[in-house]
């Protein structure tokens, strides 16, 4: 039994724990391969698809686009990450879950393009595409993450 003395602890929110677990899977399936198809030539050098094609090839104009970068992407994760834990411990809760939500919709934008420019960079080479993992991961992890805080949110109204 607990006295007076020692303060009650408060359990964690299983919603912000799923969410902070969204975050680590999204953030993952940003360095896995997206597609598997074959190499493709550009200016004499073979370029592979998945998720550096879009910073490997010299295409200025496009590529170095700030919608278009997966360091972003992770960056923004994990700020999310932090704020689904600080979500968890109860702390700051709906500001946290909030801003949460909003930033990693972004991210799901970032990792949505990323995936298109793999597919569209992959289709002419080979219409025998396979999508691995890390597609799934970039899926599943930011709308995972954006249920469990958007249920953090909807148990704090």
């Amino acid at each position: 039994m607990a006295d007076a003395s020692t303060p009650s602890r408060r359990p964690l929110n299983g919603w912000a724990v799923a969410a902070a677990a969204g975050a680590v899977v999204a953030a993952l399936g940003a360095f896995l391969p997206l597609v598997s198809v074959g190499g493709r030539s550009l200016s004499g050098s073979d370029v592979l698809v998945g998720n550096a094609v879009a910073w490997s090839v010299s295409d200025h104009n496009t590529i170095t686009l700030l919608l278009e970068r997966r360091d972003l992407a992770v960056l923004i994760t994990f700020v999310v990450f932090l704020l689904a834990v600080s979500a968890a411990f109860g702390r700051f809760t709906r500001w946290a879950a909030g801003l949460g939500v909003i930033l990693m919709a972004g991210v799901f934008h970032l990792l949505l393009s990323m995936i298109q420019r793999a597919e569209e960079f992959g289709v002419p080479t080979s219409q025998d595409i396979s999508y691995s993992v890390g597609t799934v991961f970039c899926l599943a992890g930011p709308l995972l993450t954006m249920v469990g805080l958007l249920a953090v949110l909807a148990r704090r109204h």
